[in-house]
């Protein structure tokens, strides 16, 4: 469901914003992984403020994002602070070049909810190969509590796209057990934002 336009546009109406590691990415790693190192994929990396953190941290990091201009500003942030890491420009919803068990870890913050049920499924079970066994799956995702929940035109279940073409697919605590049924569910939270946000953040094991 993704529209690589509305990136496209998105990420260059927002040139130099958004380049700072976010509240969930010190989360997962002061609570989840301060103590391991590892490979880490994030996927929706978007311009890799998080990536870029977890790095520093001393993780080995990919990034992919389905926009070529987030990761062309990406590559300018990597260049500015002489590091590197590997960034792709991919539809995380296509096969991904890994091998099997390739991953310690695969992060994704605010990125999951763009999907269809069909593509998240597919998506997961890709996720799912590419991951070492107890490797810890982390994602924050809009919940169905959410302010804008039912906005807008219904597409399917839990899914609406606004007038501008922006689309989000809201999760429950449900859904995400349905979605994990081959994953320990370590926590499986709700945050509740003063401005009416409210997102699930979730931190798996795979079996």
């Amino acid at each position: 469901m993704l529209d690589k336009q509305f990136w496209e546009t998105k990420h260059k109406e927002s040139y130099g914003r958004y380049h700072k590691v976010t509240e969930f990415a010190r989360f997962c790693y002061y609570n989840f992984m301060k103590d391991k190192k590892g490979k880490l994929l994030d996927l929706c990396c978007g311009k890799g403020a998080d990536s870029i953190f977890f790095h520093n941290k001393g993780f080995i990091v990919t990034g992919m994002d389905y926009s070529s201009e987030g990761i062309k500003q990406f590559n300018e942030t990597q260049k500015r602070y002489d590091i590197f890491l590997t960034a792709l420009v991919k539809d995380i919803t296509e096969p991904m070049q890994f091998e099997a068990d390739s991953f310690n870890f695969v992060y994704s913050r605010a990125g999951l909810y763009y999907f269809t049920d069909e593509e998240l499924k597919k998506t997961l079970s890709e996720v799912s190969r590419v991951m070492k066994s107890e490797g810890l799956l982390m994602f924050q995702v809009k919940s169905v509590n959410d302010k804008d929940y039912g906005k807008g035109k219904e597409l399917e279940k839990d899914m609406y796209e606004d007038e501008s073409g922006y689309v989000r697919h809201y999760f429950s605590k449900d859904y995400v057990e349905e979605l994990l049924k081959d994953f320990h569910i370590v926590i499986n939270e709700e945050r509740n934002i003063p401005n009416g946000s409210a997102y699930l953040e979730v931190v798996a094991e795979k079996k």
